[in-house]
């Protein structure tokens, strides 16, 4: 089962990413239209070991680097935002899994070359779970998990009833009820639906906590906190759709005869295309400076700082901003490119599906304005998502 991960490994899925990108853009309507991949994409997808990006190496995984998934992710994100929004779900859903469950688990899950799949709420504890001989028996309702369609096993957060105590517990899709209620404006294609536990059982071998502090394998520079780890991919998301939207708007610039005085060849628009075409280089260069020094410091074994845990979250939230401000450019000059069926109107209904969650949302840059400030009291930190000011319960939660 042990083996170990490559430059040669990454390099080949990012060709294997190439190859099925014809096929992921011709059937991204379809896709849409089934609200889940098809049956084709969920195959090539399978088959390029992307679902496997960052499982721990001695599971058959390829552990990528923080800077690895930021690549990997703006890459699929790029070729549909969907499946980029889907694919980040399950793949760090699946990895968090594979590396805080205890070997028994382990040994079961992956047993003979087996590829689990995991989707669901690991950082949303909304479950309760009641201590019984053995294990746990978990009710509760979790919403929006992108990926439920395509996963073989579904995480139940919650809160054990008389301690307060976190738990994530991991059980057979078989085992909840789903309900088929995805009818959104955007990221149509993921999914994302709510399910809710019963009185399940669950062993304790199937349970663990959650965070750098309980994981079991892995290399140090991927323990990631939940919050930094959904950062990462949603940042990555954003810069793939944001780069998309202005591919699409080059192309269309491109088609259009000067002389015909389209919007999408005024000055105006080209001064509005270089400020959001810069914004995107900017906030890709923040990206990769920020993640370096990040896993410099996780290789060490030593915690992110309160400023390098800040700059993640910011840089984060940048990269949200400035895919949605794209999509206002896309609306104000495409004209009714935006508003028929096709990649635009698409791209553009995403990009604004995937700004409402909350890592990326403005209020995190004003959290992160108030840390870089150094105005907050001392003992000031990040918790999961939240600054925990010493005497509030959260700042501006």
């Amino acid at each position: 089962m042990t083996r170990s991960t490559t430059p040669a490994d990454f390099a080949a899925l990012l060709t294997r990413l190439d190859a099925i990108r014809p096929l992921v853009l011709s059937e991204a309507s379809d896709s849409e239209r089934l609200r889940r991949p098809t049956p084709a994409v969920q195959d090539a997808l399978r088959a390029t070991g992307i679902l496997k990006l960052t499982v721990p190496a001695e599971l058959g995984g390829l552990d990528a680097s923080p800077l690895q998934v930021l690549e990997v992710m703006e890459k699929l994100s790029h070729a549909d935002a969907s499946l980029g929004w889907l694919v980040r779900v399950l793949t760090s859903e699946t990895a968090t899994a594979a590396a805080h469950l205890g070997d028994e688990a382990v040994a079961e899950l992956f047993a003979d070359g087996a590829d689990p799949l995991v989707a669901g709420q690991s950082a949303s504890f909304t479950g309760r779970a009641v201590r019984v001989a053995g294990g746990y028996r978990v009710d509760g309702v979790w919403q929006f998990a992108p990926g439920t369609s395509m996963a073989t096993h579904l995480n139940l957060a919650a809160t054990v009833e008389g301690t307060g105590e976190r738990v994530v517990c991991l059980v057979p899709r078989s085992a909840v009820r789903i309900s088929d209620n995805w009818n959104m404006l955007g990221l149509r294609a993921t999914a994302s639906l709510d399910y809710r536990a019963e009185d399940v059982r669950v062993e304790d071998a199937y349970v663990y906590g959650i965070g750098p502090d309980h994981v079991r394998r892995g290399r140090p520079a991927n323990r990631l906190s939940p919050a930094h780890c959904a950062g990462l991919h949603q940042a990555a998301w954003s810069q793939g759709v944001g780069r998309r939207m202005l591919d699409e708007l080059r192309e269309l610039t491109l088609r259009k005869d000067p002389a015909q005085e389209s919007p999408v060849t005024s000055d105006e628009f080209f001064g509005e295309f270089a400020r959001h075409f810069s914004h995107v280089r900017g906030t890709m260069a923040l990206l990769r400076e920020t993640w370096r020094e990040n896993e410099l410091t996780l290789s060490t074994g030593t915690r992110l700082s309160d400023e390098q845990e800040t700059m993640s979250r910011l840089a984060c939230s940048l990269s949200g901003r400035t895919a949605v401000e794209i999509s206002q450019l896309v609306h104000r000059f495409a004209g009714a490119q935006v508003m028929r069926d096709g990649v635009l109107q698409r791209f553009f209904r995403d990009s604004h599906a995937g700004s409402q969650h909350r890592g990326s949302s403005h209020i995190v840059t004003q959290k992160c304005g108030r840390m870089l400030s150094g105005t907050l009291p001392a003992g000031a930190h990040w918790g999961f998502f939240d600054l925990v000011v010493p005497g509030h319960s959260a700042a501006g939660a």
